[in-house]
């Protein structure tokens, strides 16, 4: 009897794995959908769009590494979308090889990026992404990111529009 209780569980965990699996396939593409549709929002240099991806209350913090330290900046979600929004140069911002981990309704996407204006190569980094899932799907709650303009390995992407 406990074979046949054992075999049991078994064949209940081996037919639900899939479906696991696909929904935390379906939840991290979602979270990398997220933040990549920030990423065109700003090529669009659209503010309502951003806002509408971000969470009230949403922080962003850069850091760079200067001679005399590690520097902070800090806005917030409205600031940003603010400042994109304003007519100016093109933007591009493209990731790669997102890492993303998901517990519940939380989620971070930690990607290495690189940045252009008009075109040109501006920096590159690291962006870590929070992101809390709710009724209307993934929005970001806070981005941290670094911004680095030396030592930039060649992204894999190739260069834009290329």
């Amino acid at each position: 009897m406990r074979k046949l209780g054992a075999t049991l569980l078994l064949a209940a965990v081996a037919a639900t794995a899939p479906a696991y699996v696909a929904a935390q396939d379906d939840a991290e593409g979602g979270a990398v959908a997220a933040v990549q549709a920030l990423f065109d929002a700003m090529a669009a240099r659209d503010g309502d769009a951003i806002r509408d991806l971000l969470m009230e209350g949403a922080v962003f913090t850069s850091t760079v590494e200067t001679d005399d330290g590690v520097q902070v900046g800090e806005s917030t979600g409205a600031e940003f979308a603010a400042s994109i929004g304003q007519p100016g140069p093109a933007l591009l911002e493209r990731m790669w090889d997102p890492h993303v981990m998901i517990q519940g309704p939380l989620a971070v996407v930690w990607t290495p990026y690189d940045f252009h204006v008009d075109g040109e190569f501006s920096h590159c980094g690291i962006d870590a992404v929070s992101l809390v899932h709710t009724g209307d799907g993934w929005r970001i709650s806070s981005i941290a990111y670094t911004r680095e303009r030396d030592g930039c390995a060649p992204s894999p992407l190739g260069p834009p529009g290329g």
